[in-house]
């Protein structure tokens, strides 16, 4: 008897192939059907991945009642839509970042509620979060005592000109507004808050910020500032070479991963962002006097983990609301530094739901 969980793929989007390849690997889903605007392009990927089902609009996937849950990765503009919708027609949605609502949390929120009101799960597609190793340093985070600063970055340079100024979803600000702060600095944004328990910090600050020809963010560095003296700083975008990294700094010692996001450690091996990928295999700890310890942690794909994950809460039919509570409050900090990019350097009150 087949127990998976069927998921349908709305989209197919360049990131629908490395989650298509999870869900085809993990042991608790399967992919049931994917849907395009374009009976013909379903078809086609459908074909490519082995996928039976192929439909030429969402509306017909979302009325497909074998389907247990969503995938989105749609543009931003899109996602408010079709989660409400898919959390309508009952279906557990799992949501690419960013999310929709640049400068504000509502857009969110209403999502979220829709989620709620319907008894479905929310998730977003945050894959770190997932792996083995981020439980692990969870673990030793709370054995290193209070987390007093932090320092996270993600940050790549773009392939050529033309992709920077706009070539790109993700530095045209039509497609994702709040361009590469929205697309790079989900990562340590979340990161830092996964440090911080998901404190909300009490003022955030655009510290600069660099602009396309096409008034997208192709850069940015931001400062939180939390209770109790204790504060975090980040940067992001696409004119730096390849950083993806988090520094926690508690009061017993400092927690270091330094390949958040692809978890393949520093050899420039970039497949891990779009292939089945099996590491995050290691992070360091210092102690006081800086003397490094390498903690070697069981290697995961964590793609394969987040939909395991999603998975496992559509079995057990009970919705894990924490998984709620972190993508808004990550989302939240995200709009306020959107925000504060029209008042540089200025403290901005972070609005909590």
């Amino acid at each position: 008897m087949n127990n998976k969980i069927r998921i349908g793929i709305m989209s197919t989007a360049e990131i629908a192939h490395k989650v298509c390849l999870a869900i085809d690997n993990s042991q608790l889903a399967e992919v049931y059907c994917v849907a395009s605007r374009s009976l013909e392009k379903a078809r086609q990927w459908a074909d490519a991945h082995n996928i039976k089902i192929a439909y030429g609009s969402y509306d017909e996937l979302l009325n497909d009642p074998n389907v247990d849950g969503v995938y989105i990765p749609l543009p931003t503009s899109l996602k408010k839509e079709w989660t409400i919708k898919a959390a309508n027609k009952k279906k557990h949605v799992l949501v690419e970042k960013p999310l929709p609502g640049a400068d504000s949390s509502k857009c969110l929120e209403e999502m979220i509620k829709s989620c709620e009101d319907n008894g479905v799960q929310f998730l977003d597609g945050t894959m770190w979060l997932h792996s083995i190793r981020t439980q692990i340093v969870k673990q030793k985070k709370q054995e290193l005592g209070k987390v007093q600063k932090v320092t996270a970055a993600f940050t790549f340079k773009a392939p050529n000109e033309e992709w920077l100024q706009g070539g790109n979803g993700r530095t045209n600000k039509n497609q994702e507004p709040q361009g590469c702060l929205g697309d790079q600095g989900w990562y340590p944004i979340g990161a830092i808050l996964f440090a911080f328990d998901y404190e909300l910090p009490k003022y955030v600050q655009c510290l600069q910020f660099k602009l396309n020809k096409v008034d997208t963010i192709i850069e940015f560095s931001g400062f939180l500032e939390f209770s109790n003296e204790r504060y975090a700083y980040f940067d992001c975008g696409v004119t730096s070479p390849h950083r993806s990294f988090i520094d926690i700094v508690c009061e017993n010692g400092q927690l270091r991963i330094d390949d958040l996001v692809g978890g393949f450690g520093r050899t420039g091996n970039f497949n891990a962002y779009f292939e089945n990928f099996i590491g995050s295999d290691r992070f360091f700890v210092d102690d006081l006097k800086g003397r490094e310890e390498i903690i070697k942690v069981e290697a995961s794909n964590h793609t394969i983990k987040m939909i395991d994950t999603f998975a496992n809460i559509i079995q057990s039919k009970q919705t894990d609301h924490s998984w709620h509570h972190k993508s808004l409050s990550t989302h939240q900090v995200l709009a306020a530094l959107f925000r504060a990019t029209q008042k540089v350097g200025e403290k901005i009150i972070v609005q909590s739901s």
